[in-house]
């Protein structure tokens, strides 16, 4: 089932929540587990971190294909010009983010010398030896991303508030199963 003006399929709600929900957690531990001293605690919270990093990685890629093939959201109504190129703008800020984020917290990772899960059943590496300018890049690209995403995320529920709150155009409630 495609998308439509009236409903998104049941494809499309299932990616954006699970995508959407697992990234905001990965966003607030990381931010929280960043600042802990190191311990046994910390270490805990960055397997777990990277094991749901790797696994949003293959929704997200999934998602990234699903778009792809079905095309960015039908608007529920017609609005501004400004206001389509804004939201078709925060749309692929969001589907490029959660590539590149999974993808620069990997390259962190291997890149130091750490090992990536993969769903809990095997680990790549770690690497024979550090990559300093994978690791190096990989950290500069997944913190400044992780502050790019979070803007880019309140901006996208700013967006679907409006949309419901002072439009009332339903779009909210498309994204929650509903039929327009």
């Amino acid at each position: 089932m495609s998308d439509t003006r009236e409903q998104f399929s049941p494809l499309t709600i299932a990616f954006h929540w699970a995508v959407g929900i697992t990234i905001i957690c990965l966003l607030a531990v990381g931010l929280y587990m960043t600042d802990l001293p190191k311990g046994e605690w910390k270490s805990e919270l960055y397997g777990y971190h990277k094991l749901a990093g790797t696994t949003v990685f293959m929704i997200a890629a999934f998602r990234v294909l699903w778009r792809w093939m079905n095309g960015m959201p039908v608007p529920a109504t017609d609005y501004p010009a400004w206001q389509h190129t804004l939201a078709t703008a925060v749309h692929y800020c969001l589907l490029i983010a959660t590539v590149a984020m999974p993808l620069s917290g990997a390259a962190l990772s291997y890149g130091h010398g750490h090992p990536i899960p993969i769903l809990g059943l095997f680990n790549i590496g770690p690497p024979a030896k550090e990559i300093p300018w994978l690791g190096d890049g990989g950290s500069f690209i997944h913190y400044w991303a992780g502050w790019a995403l979070i803007g880019i995320i309140s901006l996208h529920v700013i967006g679907a508030l409006k949309h419901h709150l002072m439009d009332k155009d339903g779009t909210l409630r498309r994204m929650l199963g509903a039929r327009l």
